[in-house]
């Protein structure tokens, strides 16, 4: 559908908007990011040390579809620090955790921090992340960022590390510790020493229709370590590109699978897509496909919410048989579930036999690994969007 220059116009007055507030929005709460690493900044860059150099040297994206992708989180953290309110529960929002590591500035951010003393003193830390789809896994870069976010909170617990802000960004309560900031914001007493502290990390992801929660996340004696280490190196790099000393070419990427590549921002030169012949005739082809996997994907969701409304109708109806529509009859059936070998399972149990038998000299593994199959190889259409 073509835009009228009138709907343009609103749509640009929306994105000019969104990019205002989200400008204000992050000077507010999180300050000049140039000026330190955060904890996103260093889990992304385990995963992609060029995306992470890249993200601080690139300028904002502004289009709207990236505005909005950002304010929607904000939008999901709103809501459920409502929800958390209105359940009487006492946290805090965007609490700042600052350290430095061999001149390296590094800041953490807990979008919630859940408090309370009895019947155990305990804190629960919650990053927020919203998605168009929920994974079945939490993605490994934001574990570590709720991670290190646990470990500085241990490690620094009684250090004058904490900053609160109020919601314009002025300062609340500044470089205290966490026992001290709870008890000016919230009231509350905890012990000075964490061991005697329950803390949990958490993450929760939600969407426009779901929400999983992926935890606990505890102390790592080693992760505030390892943090440290990777921020040092991050800053390093960062700064050999800022002056000059290296490109972002030189920067290593990522390598094998990823499923944040397609999106990243920075993907149209990687040196992970070696590139081949230039062949724009087959865009077109590309695009459509593309949409033909978007209205796949609409309608996969359309055909389960309407199985699951004719699942419910058959099932009021009392009746295992078939109900008639007039052009079409249908009912519900149970059907068995898939098998599947657990090969786990099999190899201790044929250990066990051979074992009882004398006959452990026999290599388990080698022995079902003759017996295994590979389906015959195929070729797979990969296609990326370059940003």
């Amino acid at each position: 559908m073509c835009e009228t220059g009138r709907e343009k116009a609103l749509l640009e007055v929306l994105r000019r908007g969104l990019e205002l507030h989200g400008q204000k929005q992050t000077e507010a709460q999180l300050g000049d990011r140039s000026a330190y690493l955060g904890m996103s900044d260093i889990a992304r860059y385990a995963d992609c040390p060029r995306a992470a150099v890249a993200g601080k040297l690139a300028e904002a994206d502004t289009t709207v579809e990236r505005l909005l992708t950002l304010q929607r989180g904000h939008w999901f953290e709103d809501g459920i620090a409502g929800s958390l309110a209105a359940a009487g529960l006492s946290f805090m929002r965007q609490v700042e955790i600052s350290d430095s590591y061999a001149g390296v500035p590094i800041r953490a951010h807990l979008d919630l921090a859940l408090v309370w003393e009895k019947p155990k003193p305990a804190v629960r830390v919650l990053e927020i992340k919203s998605m168009e789809t929920l994974p079945k896994e939490p993605y490994e870069a934001h574990e570590r960022q709720v991670m290190g976010q646990v470990a500085m909170l241990d490690e620094l617990w009684d250090a004058p590390r904490f900053t609160l802000r109020r919601e314009d960004g002025s300062i609340a309560h500044e470089k205290v510790g966490f026992p001290e900031l709870c008890r000016r914001e919230l009231g509350l007493n905890l012990p000075d020493n964490p061991e005697k502290v329950s803390i949990e990390g958490w993450l929760l992801c939600v969407s426009m229709r779901y929400a999983r929660a992926f935890g606990p996340y505890l102390w790592d004696a080693h992760a505030l370590e390892r943090l440290r280490e990777q921020a040092h190196e991050y800053w390093a790099l960062l700064s050999g590109v800022k002056e000059g000393r290296a490109a972002l070419s030189d920067i290593p990427h990522a390598t094998g699978f990823h499923p944040l590549c397609t999106s990243c921002q920075f993907n149209g030169d990687c040196p992970k897509f070696p590139q081949g012949a230039s062949q724009p005739q087959w865009e077109p082809a590309l695009d459509k496909l593309e949409n033909l996997k978007e209205r796949r994907s609409e309608l996969d969701g359309e055909i389960k919410e309407l199985e699951a409304v004719l699942k419910v109708a058959h099932q009021l109806a009392g009746t295992q048989d078939w109900i008639n529509t007039g052009g079409h009859r249908f009912r519900v059936s149970e059907i068995a579930g898939r098998s599947v070998l657990n090969r786990d399972t099999l190899k201790e149990e044929l250990a066990a036999i051979f074992y009882s038998e004398h006959m452990d000299d026999i290599d388990v593994d080698a022995l079902l690994a003759r017996h295994e199959r590979a389906g015959a190889p195929s070729s797979r259409l990969t296609v990326n969007a370059i940003n």
